[in-house]
C-alpha cells in the first residue's frame, strides 16, 4: 500500500514539474521565432503548445532552409518534437493537423528531425 501511495506522490510531482516547464518552454519558442517577423515572404506564424504555422505569401528562394531553421531554432531547450507547419497566407483559420499544408518540418533537442518541404 505504501509503495503504491509513493508512486502516486512522484507522478504528482513529476506532474506539477513538468506543466509549468511546458508552459514556459512556449513562451521561449515564440521569442526564439520571432525572427520571422523579417522575412519578406511570411504574412503571419501562429506558436501552438508544440506546433508553429507560417503563413507564406509566396514561397521564397530558400523556403527549405527557412522552414529548418525556425523548427531547429524553436526545439532548443524544448521538452519535446516541434513541428513547423508552413500553409498559404490566406489559411489563417488553419491549425495543425489540418490538410492543405504546404509542408511540415520536425526537429527535437535543437536538432533537425525530417521534412517533406521541397529543397
Amino acid at each position: 500500500m505504501k509503495k503504491w501511495k509513493m508512486i502516486r506522490v512522484g507522478l504528482l510531482v513529476l506532474g506539477l514539474w513538468v506543466f509549468p516547464v511546458s508552459i514556459v518552454s512556449a513562451q521561449n519558442m515564440e521569442t526564439r521565432v520571432k525572427f520571422l517577423e523579417d522575412i519578406d515572404n511570411v504574412d503571419w506564424y501562429k506558436v501552438y503548445e508544440k506546433d508553429i504555422v507560417i503563413g507564406w505569401k509566396g514561397l521564397p528562394d530558400n523556403f527549405y532552409g527557412w522552414n529548418h531553421r525556425t523548427a531547429v531554432k524553436a526545439s532548443v531547450k524544448s521538452l519535446y518534437e516541434v513541428k513547423v507547419w508552413s500553409v498559404r497566407h490566406r489559411q489563417k483559420s488553419w491549425s495543425p493537423g489540418k490538410g492543405g499544408h504546404i509542408c511540415v518540418t520536425t526537429a527535437k533537442f535543437g536538432h533537425f528531425g525530417k521534412s517533406n518541404c521541397n529543397k
